[in-house]
């Protein structure tokens, strides 16, 4: 008695407001701060995967994770059911895309969500079944923080005071790349000028939201369209019951495009580290699918999907006749395409010139390739100083 009673009519509506807040809790964390300047954060998210989570507006910080069918977002219950729905490749495919500034195809693996030109290290794309590849959650550092600047940051906003506003954001998400670094480029984890854009764009897109009347009505509706959502099933496989989710998916559309727009201006998009205004939607719709797919059915998660453009088609990565490099920085090895002028590294973040010949340490006879706007390193494999005109 008492552990296993039956529920009664109370119980059913507890639990049904316990789930509407649950679910108001994850649309909360959908901070489209990663639509531009590559995320969701997106966002993922050990790479970036699933935990991309955001600040949620005016600096409301994420809640618990929301329960989905029986899987906590994040957890790897979770991406297995979104990776069920997204069917992931076979290894030693590459997502298929063009660059936006060079036109190069992608041809070489990408091993995080953000997936970058070959040619000049541009970012393309942003691959949304990397980024549910993980299940690594962050830490409470960052929640802390934010729940920290909630109360200054609601305020900032009523008394029109944007500078204040934008120095809370500055310092939530320094935290948020500090804390959540699986939910950010890997640019950021070893360039301090890319972290430092990044935090600045980043707060200027928060600052244009929180202060621009559409886009706070448009947060508005989507609260009020979150809790009119309808469930079926058990506590344990509960999914959205699809007619109730579908507005839903009018109304984040409707914010997406108002977000493009306050993005899209010159002085904000001037700030973004990755000039990648043409990924805001891309970024939004990974964001806003991670956060729902292992809510729905598989049916209707594949048309969300669809509706999204995130259907993703693969391609076998093409070596070609590439020449193996290693990076200065951290001395992984890559591969430099013919014709190539710079690439991101996959295992440190930095952009690496390949237009030149690589450069050996007099010390240990390692060879390396500098990142950009770099003359001197300290080699990566035995730490001796290193400069293009040899060692120090």
């Amino acid at each position: 008695m008492g552990l296993f009673k039956r529920p009664g009519a109370a119980d059913q509506v507890a639990q049904a407001m316990a789930m509407q807040q649950q679910a108001m809790a994850q649309a909360m964390q959908m901070r489209d701060q990663l639509l531009a300047a590559g995320g969701l954060g997106q966002q993922s998210l050990g790479q970036q995967g699933a935990w991309q989570q955001g600040a949620g507006q005016q600096g409301v910080g994420p809640g618990a994770p929301a329960q989905a069918g029986g899987a906590v977002a994040g957890s790897g219950p979770w991406v297995r059911q979104v990776l069920a729905i997204i069917a992931p490749p076979r290894p030693g495919y590459v997502k298929r895309c063009s660059c936006t500034v060079c036109g190069a195809p992608k041809k070489l693996a990408s091993v995080t969500a953000y997936v970058y030109c070959d040619y000049c290290a541009a970012l393309v794309d942003y691959d949304l079944r990397r980024a549910c590849e993980s299940d690594r959650p962050p830490g409470p550092s960052y929640a802390m923080t934010a729940n920290a600047i909630l109360a200054q940051s609601r305020a900032a906003v009523a008394a029109g005071d944007a500078d204040g506003y934008r120095e809370l954001q500055k310092r939530l998400y320094e935290s948020y790349v500090e804390n959540v670094p699986m939910a950010v480029s890997h640019r950021a984890r070893n360039d301090p000028a890319y972290r430092r854009a990044y935090v600045d764009y980043m707060a200027e897109c928060g600052v244009a939201r929180a202060f621009d009347p559409q886009a706070q009505a448009l947060e508005e509706e989507l609260k009020q369209r979150v809790l009119g959502l309808r469930y079926d099933g058990t506590m344990l496989t509960r999914t959205i019951v699809p007619e109730t989710f579908w507005p839903l998916v009018e109304t984040v559309d409707r914010r997406h495009a108002r977000h493009r727009e306050l993005y899209g201006t010159d002085r904000i998009r001037a700030l973004d580290p990755d000039r990648a205004v043409h990924l805001t939607d891309k970024f939004g719709w990974s964001q806003f699918c991670q956060g729902w797919l292992a809510l729905l059915t598989p049916d209707v998660g594949a048309q969300l999907l669809d509706r999204a453009g995130l259907r993703n088609e693969y391609v076998p990565v093409q070596v070609e006749d590439g020449q193996p490099r290693h990076c200065g920085g951290c001395g992984g090895e890559f591969t430099a395409l013919p014709g190539a002028n710079a690439i991101v590294c996959e295992g440190c973040g930095r952009t690496i010139e390949v237009g030149g010949a690589e450069i050996g340490c007099a010390s240990c006879g390692g060879s390396m390739t500098l990142p950009a706007g770099t003359d001197r390193v300290a080699c990566p494999f035995c730490q001796a100083l290193v400069t293009r005109a040899g060692i120090l």
